[in-house]
């Protein structure tokens, strides 16, 4: 009679052992894909600095060209259609800079999630083997 027992304590043990495997992996693999999705981030935010301050500078610099431009007018008029030209021009640049951005901003996201996306994904069918292969075995017995 003590026979049985030890066997199924032995079976239970290797099962809690087997479990404990399983969740170590999965925080594991969980913590990869957090560390590559950051990484992801971390690449996406440099080159969006990178952009924001290039835009920057340019608009600057299509400021500075434009007043120095103005300081030649020769009427008023002159100076207000000068001032209309620039201010267009660094509108329309200005929302082309926004375009980069965004896309910049959409692709960084879409590359974030990737791996966490991947994480889950598998995860869950780990999860859905794990819950058939115990109806298959309540099924057997």
């Amino acid at each position: 009679m003590t026979e049985p027992v030890e066997q199924h304590m032995e079976k239970v043990t290797q099962g809690l052992m087997k479990a404990c495997e399983d969740i170590n992996a999965a925080c594991s693999e969980s913590m990869s894909a957090m560390m590559e999705s950051n990484a992801a981030m971390g690449r996406g935010c440099e080159e969006w600095s990178r952009n924001i301050g290039s835009l920057m500078q340019d608009s600057i610099a299509r400021m500075m060209n434009g007043g120095r431009g103005m300081m030649n007018a020769k009427s008023l008029d002159e100076l207000a259609r000068m001032q209309s030209e620039i201010m267009k021009d660094c509108f329309e640049q200005g929302m082309a800079g926004i375009g980069r951005l965004s896309e910049i901003s959409a692709r960084v996201a879409k590359e974030a999630m990737e791996p966490v996306a991947r994480q889950a994904n598998a995860a869950m069918s780990k999860a859905a083997q794990h819950v058939q292969q115990i109806q298959t075995q309540g099924k057997a017995a």
